[in-house]
């Protein structure tokens, strides 16, 4: 965080979160993942730098989705390392969506009820808590709209036995994880969950997404 910035070239969290058109926790959480660069005042006020801000405008207008919410992705992994790797990955390969991520069963819990996301890849089993009843629970919740659910397992997992004790839809993935095939999938799942996709979301990947998987192959 820059704390030199001068304070005409800074903005509130409450003015940025209406220049982008969205939530002022949505603006905290895009300040805590880093796409939206603050500091914060001796008082402790956070301030936004406008230029992260027009930044992001520019990529909404650049994406075509300026009228529309960004697709929400909460990642739930326990190890620091694998989360934050794969938050990277993710971020840049789905660059029109939101990714936040939690360490804990209950810190996912606490943001899905925070940030409702459309899709939740979360790690098979989580500290604390039951998570087949977790997942069972989440799936069978009224919500506005649907979430999709992605479940990496563990090695050695049997697929079938996990399958057969989770809902419907939810989508397994093996180890090891890929980022570029895990984010084209996620990116798929995005394009049949509205029935009206934002433009620039349909058959048709990000560019990232589509170098990555290129890269890969």
């Amino acid at each position: 965080m820059n704390h030199d910035a001068h304070p005409s070239l800074t903005c509130s969290t409450r003015d940025a979160a209406r220049l982008l058109g969205i939530s002022v926790r949505t603006a905290q959480l895009w300040v805590e993942d880093g796409r939206l660069r603050a500091w914060k005042t001796p008082g402790g006020h956070r301030r936004i730098l406008v230029e992260s801000v027009d930044r992001l405008l520019d990529e909404q207008r650049r994406a075509g989705v300026a009228e529309d919410r960004p697709f929400g992705i909460l990642l739930l992994r326990e190890n620091d390392e694998e989360r934050a790797g794969l938050q990277k990955q993710l971020r840049h390969a789905l660059s029109v969506c939101t990714i936040s991520t939690a360490a804990s069963g209950f810190e996912g819990l606490i943001r899905i009820g925070e940030t409702t996301p459309d899709v939740l890849i979360t790690d098979l089993g989580v500290t604390g808590l039951d998570f087949f009843r977790m997942i069972h629970s989440l799936a069978g919740h009224v919500r506005e709209k649907a979430m999709r659910v992605v479940v990496l397992l563990a090695s050695g997992a049997d697929r079938a036995a996990v399958s057969a004790r989770l809902p419907e839809g939810v989508v397994l993935v093996d180890p090891p994880v890929d980022g570029a095939e895990l984010a084209a999938l996620v990116w798929g799942l995005l394009c049949h969950l509205a029935p009206a996709a934002p433009a620039g979301v349909g058959g048709v990947m990000p560019l990232p997404v589509a170098q990555e998987i290129a890269a890969a192959s």
